[in-house]
């Protein structure tokens, strides 16, 4: 059980992030007014939060791959 929490935990965590920040800056570049371009600032903050965890995401993933092919064979 806990190969498939490793394994599917960076994934749904990378897709969110990437689905988040893009809404962010639709919803930035939809409104022309000053006060709409802190949601863009905030869409790079959860990209730069993205980048930053990469390494921990993907060892996670490789860690959960590793166990799901230990445990099949």
């Amino acid at each position: 059980m806990w190969a498939h929490v490793l394994l599917w935990t960076p994934i749904a965590l990378t897709v969110a992030g990437v689905v988040l920040g893009l809404g962010l800056f639709a919803a930035a570049d939809a409104d022309p007014t000053y006060s709409s371009s802190a949601l863009g600032y905030l869409g790079l903050v959860v990209w730069g939060g993205l980048a930053v965890l990469s390494p921990v995401l993907l060892g996670s993933f490789i860690a959960g791959l590793v166990m799901l092919i230990r445990t099949r064979s």
